[in-house]
């Protein structure tokens, strides 16, 4: 019975000791923060800068691109050290076409960082009066991850400012949960009765966000986070990516907008408003970012005007990874939305017969959309319908979601 009672001992002890080994760890990474705030920030995004003068706060974006081109908003995804820095490789191609207008969203950035209560509602208007206010012509909106969420309620609620929209990795949107670098989650508190919504945090609850979100934003833990979200058929990862997001991450309240993130405070659920939009809608995927899904809706969830791309290897920041990929099936899916307007047809561009029979996918070795031979049904891993086949021009295998 003794030495039962000395293990536990032994065992409480190792515990307690770990416990506070831990703490004392937390305080030294959290005092390491401060000392480190602010870093050096500055956007390396081509274009002209401006403020929007915003009611919670000055947001900075970018511009770029013909004024009399068509207007293309870009809403990076919102993480622990999110900002239109996301959208480097793909804005000089995008303006080639477009008037694009990258904007940092609130808390994140070169934007103002204020101590609110961040929402889901919060961003929806700020993307629908940046629409009014900034763009001032109807637009299409270029969404990434939780993002894609926010756009899909502002084509539904203000239909009026958005003419199209093309969501990269709409994971919650899909009902799946951020991939696979989703790694941190804050359990969320049960309230007494009676307690006023959204309460603020009391003192030592504000103090353990505040150690966490301190351990979060170290390089080291960046760097991990960036590693489980890219495909590992990439690259390393950039040190200079790495010092961009330690540089966002220390910044004079960056922690609150991701910590109401992490707490779950701006989820919502755009699924049925995207059933029935009436927008055409371009959603791109990378295969090993879907293949890494919880859930995936199939197609009867999808709008009617809605079109799919997949980019094979392509992670969940496919966009980073294939840019040249992700911009041509851009290019691509605006040039068919032309296409369709009527009166645009004249007598060359007619269909030729029999080639609404062929599958249309896009090929990697001849950079556009052809149409497939050789189709067969398959399932892909996580149990969703998808045709394979080769392109009828080089012979290039392709691959496309659905069903034949």
């Amino acid at each position: 019975m003794r030495k039962i009672v000395q293990r536990l001992l032994n065992i409480l002890e190792l515990v307690g000791f770990s416990a506070l080994a831990t703490l004392v760890i937390a305080t030294v990474v959290a005092l390491r923060h401060l000392v480190d705030t602010p870093q050096p920030l500055e956007s390396i995004l081509p274009g002209t800068p401006h403020i929007y003068r915003w009611r919670h706060g000055h947001i900075f974006y970018k511009t770029l691109g013909n004024q009399d081109a068509p207007p293309l908003v870009l809403l990076h995804t919102l993480s622990v050290g999110s900002s239109s820095y996301e959208m480097r490789k793909v804005v000089g191609a995008l303006a080639q076409k477009y008037r694009v207008y990258a904007p940092d969203l609130l808390g994140f950035g070169l934007s103002d960082r204020p101590k609110i209560d961040y929402s889901a509602e919060t961003y929806i208007d700020l993307c629908h009066d940046f629409l009014s206010e900034v763009v001032g012509q109807p637009a299409t909106l270029l969404a990434s991850g939780q993002s894609c969420n926010y756009a899909v309620l502002v084509a539904k609620r203000y239909a009026e400012t958005c003419t199209g929209l093309v969501l990269i990795s709409p994971w919650e949107l899909f009902g799946g949960r951020q991939g696979r670098g989703a790694a941190f989650t804050i359990p969320r508190m049960r309230l007494p009765q009676g307690s006023p919504p959204n309460p603020t945090p009391p003192p030592p609850l504000r103090g353990v966000s505040f150690l966490l979100y301190s351990v979060m934003s170290t390089r080291l833990a960046l760097r991990y986070v960036m590693a489980r979200q890219r495909s590992p058929l990439q690259d390393q990862i950039s040190e200079s990516d790495v010092e961009y997001l330690y540089a966002t991450t220390h910044q004079f309240g960056a922690e609150h907008a991701p910590m109401a993130l992490l707490a779950g405070k701006l989820g919502i659920d755009a699924s049925r408003p995207f059933d029935t939009l009436q927008q055409p809608v371009l959603v791109i995927w990378g295969a090993r970012a879907l293949n890494n899904a919880w859930s995936i809706a199939s197609k009867h969830h999808m709008p009617e005007h809605a079109e799919m791309a997949l980019i094979q290897d392509g992670g969940l920041y496919v966009h980073e990874e294939y840019p040249a990929m992700v911009v041509a099936n851009i290019l691509e899916w605006s040039e068919e939305g032309k296409s369709e307007e009527p009166g645009s047809h004249t007598d060359e561009e007619e269909p030729q017969p029999g080639a609404e029979e062929h599958l249309i996918a896009y090929c990697v070795k001849c950079k556009k959309k052809t149409p497939m031979r050789d189709t067969q049904q398959v399932t892909m891993k996580n149990g969703s319908p998808a045709v394979k086949g080769t392109c009828s021009v080089c012979g290039a295998g392709q691959y496309r979601i659905g069903k034949i």
